[in-house]
């Protein structure tokens, strides 16, 4: 049915599953790889592992499939939250973000990510939205005979409306979502008023929105990462993660610092010839001696 109308169109299912790839024309075009979120830290030994095992199935179809990464959806705590230390959040935010731009597949982002947007528990359990939530509430009071404030706080924590908040726009009441004299469905997280907005953050060209919008643009207009082949490089490295993407026009490695040292490495097993940096900067590169701060992300172009 869905070849039957004109243009791009596809269809994308919410679940993790390939066989719903059918033969690999079928039926979906895409599933998603959850299996790259469902742990409690990304690091580069769970990266690795997950390509090697998801790339192998999408491989092995009849008619070879595509990837389709995601870090965060509506169903689990936003990606700030849940992948930071306390520490380095925003850091480590830039650095997924990366990730997941430049692994082979088509990438999606959650709304409110890109503003750094984090989970809000809800303490009132009037205000709980989602259906699991109110149940637990209830059980927990009625059935377990807890505490109603206990209940409530345990409550929102596992409710799925703590990152589900309504996008922060601005500085204004409600985050600008809805005007002042307005009740929106769910909370607005308070730290809208402290710049996680969308308004603060387009004025500051070294936000994490304008992070966003720049590793989209390159993302965009560099070939290799929109449809390249990949290729795992020092694979028993623990703490940074390096990978080809390549074409026949056009090879690209990406190096991603998952530690807070700085790295001196050397990559000069991969071209004899010179190479030229992309992001986070462009100009000549001494692939055998590579710098790489920490958490940073580098994308050069090889050949």
């Amino acid at each position: 049915i869905l070849d039957e109308y004109p243009g791009d169109r596809m269809l994308v299912g919410e679940d993790d599953n390939i066989d719903y790839m059918g033969n690999g024309n079928d039926e979906l075009q895409l599933v998603f790889n959850f299996p790259l979120m469902r742990t409690e830290r990304l690091t580069p030994g769970h990266v690795r592992k997950n390509q090697e095992e998801r790339l192998a199935r999408l491989d092995a179809l009849p008619v070879r499939g595509w990837g389709c990464n995601t870090l965060g959806n509506h169903d689990s705590s936003r990606l700030l939250t849940r992948y930071g230390d306390g520490l380095h959040d925003e850091a480590l935010a830039r650095l997924h973000l990366a990730l997941v731009l430049t692994l082979r597949g088509t990438p999606f982002l959650y709304n409110g990510e890109e503003i750094g947007m984090a989970d809000l528990a809800i303490a009132d359990p009037a205000k709980l939205r989602d259906t699991m939530a109110t149940w637990y509430y209830q059980a927990q009071v009625n059935d377990l005979k807890v505490d109603p404030a206990e209940a409530a706080r345990r409550a929102g924590r596992m409710s799925r409306d703590k990152n589900r908040t309504p996008l922060q726009w601005s500085g204004e009441a409600n985050g600008g979502f809805c005007p002042a004299g307005a009740t929106p469905w769910l909370p607005v997280h308070p730290n809208f008023a402290a710049g996680i907005n969308v308004a603060a953050q387009e004025a500051d060209p070294g936000s994490l929105l304008n992070f966003y919008r720049r590793l989209l643009g390159l993302r965009k207009g560099t070939p290799a990462l929109v449809e390249g082949e990949y290729r795992p490089l020092h694979e028993k490295a623990k703490g940074y993660l390096a990978f080809l993407r390549q074409t026949e026009g056009q090879t690209v490695l990406v190096v991603l610092n998952f530690s807070a040292k700085p790295l001196k490495l050397d990559f000069s097993e991969v071209s004899s010839r010179p190479a030229r940096g992309i992001f986070p900067a462009e100009g000549p590169i001494d692939l055998a001696r590579l710098a790489v701060g920490p958490f940073e992300a580098w994308i050069i172009q090889v050949d």
